[in-house]
């Protein structure tokens, strides 16, 4: 059982490895690799290279997609180096506050763009819901009203 101080421990002497961290916390290196895992930890030294895509520019860290596109070549790393250059230096969504401005329409990135305008459907469709249950309780009044009208001569 990992507590919050044994957590923030990790986190604070992760730069020491995993080797390290298992003798100090008197744990396996294995259980330390796991936790650091769960916990979003990088066990890796600081300096070190390793895990490191050819290529990938200094100080940057890879994720996912842009990782699988530079190994697989359809990215060429020159123009990987320049958009990381620009999105470092381009201004935060005002939104998640962690991917730069991409829609100048808007002023969000384009994950916070998408969810705003899956939202504005949203919004609209149960506005269109709300239409149709105020239709269906008018027709339902007229008809009760109608019904106790008595039939003309």
């Amino acid at each position: 059982m990992w507590t919050a101080t044994d957590i923030r421990y990790l986190r604070e002497h992760a730069s020491l490895g995993a080797d390290e961290l298992a003798r100090r916390m008197g744990r396996s290196p294995a259980a330390v690799k796991r936790a650091a895992s769960r916990f979003g930890v990088s066990l890796r030294r600081s300096g070190s290279r390793r895990g490191s895509v050819m290529g990938q520019p200094r100080g940057v860290s890879l994720r996912g997609e842009l990782r699988a596109d530079l190994v697989s070549g359809r990215v060429d790393q020159e123009v990987l180096a320049r958009r990381l250059r620009l999105d470092a230096e381009a201004e935060l969504c005002p939104s998640c506050a962690a991917r730069p401005i991409r829609v100048a329409a808007t002023g969000l990135c384009r994950v916070c763009h998408l969810r705003v305008l899956a939202e504005l459907h949203r919004e609209a469709l149960e506005e269109l819901e709300a239409r149709r249950d105020l239709w269906t309780a008018r027709q339902q009044l007229k008809r009760a009203r109608d019904k106790g009208k008595p039939e003309p001569a």
